[in-house]
């Protein structure tokens, strides 16, 4: 297989490479960034020469506002299919032309909206067979089964993405880098807030769930308490602050929904994952820390649990960019990500005013 990156940011270097290294030693790959040449990629001069490659995959990993423009350009080539990093637009007049774009089921089939989270599946694997993939183990030996489940049983669904954080020099909270745990001292900038940098992850994630339970792509959600890395409140028309925490309440084809979104959470604070309540007082709980991920079935008999091990960015490339093309594209998903986004970022508009 042939693949080419447009951008060779941390996202390639600590996600893409090294999973391609584990699942496909023999994979070419071909890269653009007139910035950066990587071990192991061989460049491209131009865009132009990239998107010339008989390539079998393109992955753009540029800055999210970038991704349009070079998604365009892609489309003219004769790539069959092109993955966009999330978020896949980054602005409301972006959102509009991708989405007469996407009109073109031709189009449409030939573009994956890309979010990692949308590989934390362990869940719809459990209530729709009854069993998981191998990589799963119990955490205690001879547990019975769980039952199997559809939408109608679910009565509401949690999500939670809290980071932990560092300390700055003045004893106020700064950011973690994502790969390497250090701290980030950058102060980070509107848009890179919550709302659009981390809540598509948990939107990806519930959705890509409650579709495979049958739900439909109804959505609708707003904020609350949302406020800046000191705890203080967004102000209307602040065009550069980012949000550090805020909560958005809703549904999800017509599931009450609560995403818990905190970039800021304390020293030693995560959790990333959901939890879906049940009609008859059930629960299922997904979470992950590090390369580590647990799924856990509350019921009044107890909990049964397993656990998982493996980089998140390997299982979504494994069923994603390596993986055969779904019968039909990935329309749907694609169209999903794209609906989210818009949401996100109307709700920004909403908070901040119209930017």
């Amino acid at each position: 297989m042939k693949i080419g990156f447009v951008g060779l940011g941390a996202v390639v270097q600590t996600a893409y490479l090294p999973a391609l290294a584990a699942l496909a030693e023999n994979t070419e790959i071909w890269g653009f960034d007139p910035a950066i040449t990587l071990p192991g990629v061989m460049s491209a001069p131009t865009l132009e020469a990239l998107l010339a490659k008989p390539l079998d995959r393109l992955v753009i990993a540029t800055p999210s506002l970038l991704h349009l423009p070079v998604l365009e350009q892609a489309l003219a080539s004769a790539i069959p299919l092109i993955l966009v990093e999330k978020p896949v637009v980054a602005t409301l007049a972006q959102h509009d032309r991708l989405h007469a774009l996407l009109a073109d089921p031709e189009v449409a089939a030939r573009v994956l909206a890309l979010d990692h989270w949308m590989a934390r599946n362990a869940i719809q694997q459990l209530l729709l067979s009854g069993k998981l993939d191998e990589g799963w183990q119990p955490r205690a030996p001879g547990f019975a089964g769980v039952g199997l489940a559809t939408l109608a049983d679910i009565s509401a669904v949690e999500g939670f993405l809290l980071e932990p954080c560092g300390l700055d020099e003045t004893g106020h909270p700064c950011a973690l880098n994502f790969a390497t745990g250090e701290p980030d001292r950058r102060v980070l900038r509107h848009p890179d807030g919550v709302i659009l940098d981390i809540g598509t992850h948990l939107l990806a994630m519930i959705r890509e769930l409650l579709v495979a339970l049958g739900g439909d792509d109804r959505l609708h959600l707003i904020a609350e308490d949302v406020c800046d890395r000191l705890g203080q409140p967004i102000r209307r028309g602040d065009l550069e602050t980012a949000e550090g925490r805020a909560c958005l309440r809703g549904e999800a084809a017509g599931v009450p929904l609560t995403l818990w979104l905190d970039k800021y959470a304390g020293p030693g604070v995560e959790k990333k994952g959901l939890c879906l309540h049940f009609k008859d007082g059930r629960r299922i709980e997904l979470l992950r820390r590090g390369n580590l991920e647990w799924l856990h079935h509350h019921d009044v008999d107890g909990m049964r649990g397993w656990q998982h091990e493996g980089p998140l960015y390997r299982h979504c490339i494994a069923q994603t960019l390596l993986a055969p093309v779904p019968l039909g594209g990935w329309a749907g998903t694609t169209a999903r990500r794209l609906q989210e986004v818009a949401l996100l970022l109307e709700l920004q508009q909403g908070l901040r005013g119209p930017h």
